[in-house]
């Protein structure tokens, strides 16, 4: 009974959606840091596969999303792991019955999340990618992989009944941190990095007006007393957003390629609102004051 106890907490430590740029590999140095500043509700206001989050398992949390389908799903899961599980275990991990589940649109609640958790468990690379249509339009990703675990997702949906969850802007989201509260921001961006068209790269992703804008509910919510942390790729026009602030270096492989030799060490950056109490005693790299 203890060792079943035990398998069900780390399950439930560990994402089951594939998502790019996804922060599963950094989330238990992320959850301890931000465990040592949380006294209130925690925000994540880039939710993707909630990686930190479910880490972290804090006590009460705001989960959100500008994907309203993502958003939709953990609400489906959260409340129907078994069906939507039982209704995903009806496809196969065959590129015939993938573009099928692809170009269907189910009408039913429990339908729409096991068509979302199929397609990101067997599209390339777990990307989210909607056409002008709005359809989804990735291809196959021939991975072979098991699509999902009873056990795992029952596991995620119990953390999941700690949070909000909303589908809305970072701004509006970040606005309600108070004193005690975190903020860890995530957004999107791509793998290239300083001196190689960063910004240009992103710029349909999260372009220069949307980091401004994160900037900005960032510096307000340090003012308010919350405690803030983001996640970006090393580059100077981003860390001059956040003059004063406290950055740490995060060398790391980039995975979002085919070819294992054309993935190249990338350096990403945890910026923080105030020098994090986890990282006063500990030599975990360079950490510095910006600017």
């Amino acid at each position: 009974m203890h060792k079943s106890k035990a398998s069900t907490s780390t399950l439930g430590r560990k994402p089951f959606l594939k998502w790019p740029g996804g922060k599963r590999w950094i989330a238990p140095l992320l959850a301890k840091i931000i465990g040592g500043e949380l006294q209130g509700t925690y925000f994540e206001p880039f939710t993707g596969a909630a990686s930190v989050f479910l880490e972290l398992k804090p006590k009460k949390a705001v989960l959100s999303d500008s994907n309203g389908r993502l958003v939709e799903f953990l609400k489906i899961v959260r409340r129907h792991p078994n069906k939507v599980v039982d209704a995903t275990w009806r496809f196969s991990n065959n590129v015939d019955c993938y573009y099928r589940v692809r170009g269907s649109h189910p009408r039913t609640e429990i339908g729409r999340a096991a068509r979302f958790l199929f397609l990101n468990r067997t599209c390339w690379g777990g990307v989210y990618r909607l056409n002008r249509s709005g359809d989804f339009n990735v291809p196959f990703g021939n991975s072979g992989r098991k699509i999902c675990s009873r056990a795992h997702v029952q596991a995620v949906a119990k953390v999941l009944g700690a949070a909000l969850l909303k589908t809305e802007d970072f701004e509006a989201v970040m606005s309600a941190a108070r004193k005690g509260d975190v903020i860890y921001a995530d957004p999107p961006y791509t793998s290239r990095g300083e001196n190689n068209g960063f910004l240009r790269y992103n710029e349909s992703l999260f372009s220069w007006k949307d980091q401004q804008r994160l900037a900005h509910a960032a510096r307000k919510a340090r003012r308010g007393g919350a405690f803030v942390a983001v996640s970006a790729l090393h580059h100077k026009d981003v860390l001059s957003l956040y003059t004063g602030w406290w950055v740490l270096e995060v060398p790391r492989s980039s995975l979002i390629s085919c070819d294992v030799d054309a993935r190249q060490k990338i350096t990403e950056v945890l910026i923080f609102s105030r020098l994090p109490r986890y990282l006063r005693q500990r030599d975990l790299g360079t950490i510095k004051r910006i600017g």
